[in-house]
């Protein structure tokens, strides 16, 4: 299975794409313990992969998965 590096919108009203074909930004489904206004998010580019946390204002990319 591949994600493309689609990149993500910024939160302001502009909605502006970023890091497009460069970085992929996918959320999870799973908020954060402490703040349920962060989530957990995948990201990666052509040589390294992580999960971190973020305001879920910002616009990542949702892969369904069945």
């Amino acid at each position: 299975m591949e994600f493309p590096a689609v990149g993500g919108r910024n939160p302001d009203s502009s909605g502006a794409l970023y890091d497009a074909g460069t970085w992929g930004y996918y959320w999870s489904s799973v908020t954060y313990t402490s703040n349920t206004r962060n989530a957990y998010y995948l990201w990666f580019d052509s040589s390294d992969l992580n999960v971190y946390y973020d305001n879920r204002r910002y616009g990542r990319s949702v892969r369904c998965v069945r």
